[in-house]
């Protein structure tokens, strides 16, 4: 009788407990989603947060810490820097205690120190790449490559990338058990526990609070320009010292009254889906982008930019536009607040993400993709 050990792989992302960016709730959920399936050994290092089964905090001088952040303007670097070569140590010890078969990270500083460092370690661990940045080839310091969507999947085997370095898997998503929340009285009652208005149409958009990137100040403009009454407009991310200028924004262009900007906890996030209507992300270019899933799980209309990895996630789902020019959103916007909701369309976009990216459907694909990267060689 032929006996196949189950594959050891170590989910290393010292963000999770720390920051809820895609990279780090992606390792979050995708732990969770893996964890106990057959054949696999799984096991989390987080960078905060209680050690429970098969997850475990690494010591770290945190991003958000003075110290990182002192530490990385010496070194020209900054604390997110500071947080993952703090934490190659300790990842160390746990390498050379558990042994195990395959590395999977997102956060590409620590994946260089392990790929230098391997044989010094002395444990014959193959690295796996998780692409969702995205970073651009070549991938010469890794065996092997999670990419999460067609196009950059292609751009890496254009650029003269091995097909069998890369693998084309998806990001999950825990989905919830039951249908969207589409009653107007549960919606009403959500948005009272938010002190949101339960008046008027509220547009979400969920991201770093900047005008880089996810361009927050390009969805105020575009809401400021549609005719009053306007909608209320809810930004939640991360908030940092590009965030003040945004909210200055808001308050010229929609008045203090008519928006709301601030970080809140994962957990609070899923409120605020439930509570909104309507769906927007600035960002002319993603990785991949969770928040499309999470917004579509929920029942919301997506406006976003049409570019190939939007279209890939969120296909005919999705309402694209080009957001680069200005009035695009303001027009979308007008167009669909004027569509009357209809529970059988927000039914339908929940029952798109549970079919197509639900731990349940890509789990297969993960763990094709970690007997794939034991195949590679180890250089």
């Amino acid at each position: 009788m032929n006996y196949n050990p189950p594959i050891k792989v170590h989910l290393v992302c010292t963000g999770v407990g720390i920051i809820n960016r895609g990279i780090e709730t992606f390792a979050r959920e995708c732990f969770d989603g893996l964890h106990g399936s057959e054949g696999l050994s799984i096991k989390l290092f987080k960078g905060a947060g209680e050690d429970k089964l098969d997850e475990h905090r690494l010591w770290n001088l945190s991003r958000n810490s003075k110290i990182a952040s002192c530490l990385g303007k010496l070194v020209k670097r900054n604390g997110y820097v500071v947080e993952q070569l703090s934490s190659f140590l300790p990842l160390v010890r746990e390498i050379r205690r558990n042994k195990p078969d395959i590395i999977f990270y997102s956060d590409s500083n620590l994946g260089f120190q392990l790929y230098r460092w391997r044989k010094l370690i002395g444990v014959n661990y193959r690295l796996l790449f998780s692409n969702g940045g995205p970073c651009s080839p070549p991938f010469s310091r890794t065996d092997h490559v999670q990419q999460v969507a067609p196009l950059y999947r292609d751009i890496a085997l254009q650029a003269g990338e091995s097909a069998n370095k890369h693998s084309l898997v998806p990001y999950g998503i825990n989905v919830p058990q039951g249908k969207p929340i589409y009653e107007p009285a549960a919606k009403v009652q959500l948005r009272q526990q938010l002190q949101l208005p339960t008046n008027r149409p509220l547009i979400l958009s969920v991201g770093w609070i900047s005008s880089t990137h996810k361009r927050m100040d390009y969805i105020v403009r575009e809401v400021a320009a549609l005719p009053e009454p306007r909608p209320y407009l809810v930004m939640l991310g991360h908030m940092d010292e590009n965030s003040p200028p945004i909210v200055q924004l808001a308050e010229q262009h929609l008045g203090q009254e008519n928006f709301t900007a601030r970080s809140v906890s994962y957990e609070q996030v899923q409120k605020y889906y439930q509570a909104a209507d309507i769906f927007v992300l600035g960002s002319l270019k993603e990785g991949f982008g969770r928040v499309y899933l999470e917004a579509l799980m929920h029942g919301l209309p997506c406006i976003v930019h049409d570019y190939p990895v939007m279209r890939y996630v969120l296909q005919e789902q999705g309402i694209f536009t080009d957001l680069a020019q200005s009035g695009s959103l303001t027009q979308a916007l007008a167009d669909l607040i004027k569509q009357p909701q209809m529970p059988e369309l927000m039914i339908q976009r929940r029952e798109y993400v549970k079919k197509t990216f639900s731990w349940e459907s890509v789990a297969p694909a993960y763990l094709n993709m970690f007997r794939h990267c034991l195949e590679a060689p180890i250089y």
